[in-house]
């Protein structure tokens, strides 16, 4: 049975995960196996689809497959008929991989994420605002990529926010790959029955790091590229909102963990939203100036820290 490795984590999994990297070894952190998943196995809090308790996640998504996520080591996924290897995947590496972070102490943010000179930037956004583009723009560069969808975020025994990387590939729609350069010719598919695909990455670095800053991408009907600083008062609700799955949280008895990892954050690192014209914009172009307000911000901070009382 192949081994895989993402998060930092190695997997052992029964199907293919073909985005992912095999490593060699017989030790492993988290095991995929098909089984039976029986609906009430997930706990007492109950919400549409999915159901948890304390170290315990199950969901059933509809036509795939149920699965149940136990003790942050262990998914078994029970699939449907009339699916493919590619939905049933989807599902590991999205949903179930989240839960899996959760459980072992890890915010998995829905952003994508790059190696600066100074730190770790993570890039927020809901579908639609570009970050998968901006990402682009961002490897244009010449920045390493730590994950293209949901980075992990934990504190270390320093107070440190830490950006934990995923895996080397980026999840691009077609048009996406096209506005970057590339086709989808022999790339595989995320879900067989929709238009998106894994992109290996130019440059992945696979360790963590500590966060310098984060981005919200907004859209906006302006015509100009807008950059501000994201004001103190706004900073926790800003990066709350992009835990990835973040309903799952009162499920699995995880609020104080959450609001913990976000205040540590927000205190620690430079927030900026960046405002995308209308218009559009070249990826290049829209992460060179994105850090380069990174940059200007974190200048002035030091010259008021050092400036005279």
């Amino acid at each position: 049975m192949p081994f895989y490795r993402a998060y930092g984590l190695t997997i052992r999994s029964d199907i293919e995960l073909p985005a992912l990297p095999q490593v060699e070894g017989e030790a492993y952190d988290i095991d995929f196996r098909a089984g039976p998943v029986t609906p009430g196995d997930g706990g007492e809090t109950k919400f549409r689809n999915w159901e948890a308790s304390e170290g315990r996640f199950l969901a059933h998504f509809y036509d795939v497959c149920r699965v149940l996520v136990t003790g942050g080591d262990n998914v078994v996924y029970d699939r449907l008929p009339g699916n493919d290897d590619s939905q049933i995947v989807s599902v590991l590496l999205g949903t179930c991989l989240a839960a899996i972070l959760m459980q072992r102490r890890i915010l998995p943010i829905h952003s994508c994420c790059v190696l600066t000179d100074r730190g770790a930037v993570l890039v927020m956004g809901p579908s639609g605002a570009g970050k998968s583009t901006t990402l682009g723009g961002l490897l244009e560069l010449g920045l390493p990529m730590l994950a293209d969808d949901v980075t992990g975020l934990t504190i270390d025994a320093n107070g440190r926010p830490i950006a934990v990387p995923a895996f080397p590939a980026i999840r691009l729609w077609q048009d996406s790959l096209e506005r970057l350069g590339h086709v989808s010719t022999g790339l595989p598919r995320v879900r067989s029955d929709m238009e998106k695909f894994y992109l290996p990455a130019s440059s992945f670095h696979d360790r963590p790091e500590p966060i310098r800053g984060i981005v919200r991408l907004a859209p906006t009907n302006g015509e100009q590229l807008k950059i501000d600083p994201i004001a103190p008062a706004d900073q926790v609700e800003t990066l709350s909102r992009f835990i990835f799955r973040k309903n799952f949280i009162d499920g699995m008895n995880l609020r104080r963990l959450a609001f913990g990892h976000v205040a540590s954050t927000v205190n620690a690192v430079t927030m900026l939203k960046a405002a995308r014209p209308a218009t559009g914009i070249e990826p290049r172009e829209l992460a060179r100036r994105v850090l380069a307000a990174m940059d200007e911000l974190e200048a002035s901070r030091h010259r008021q820290a050092m400036s005279p009382a």
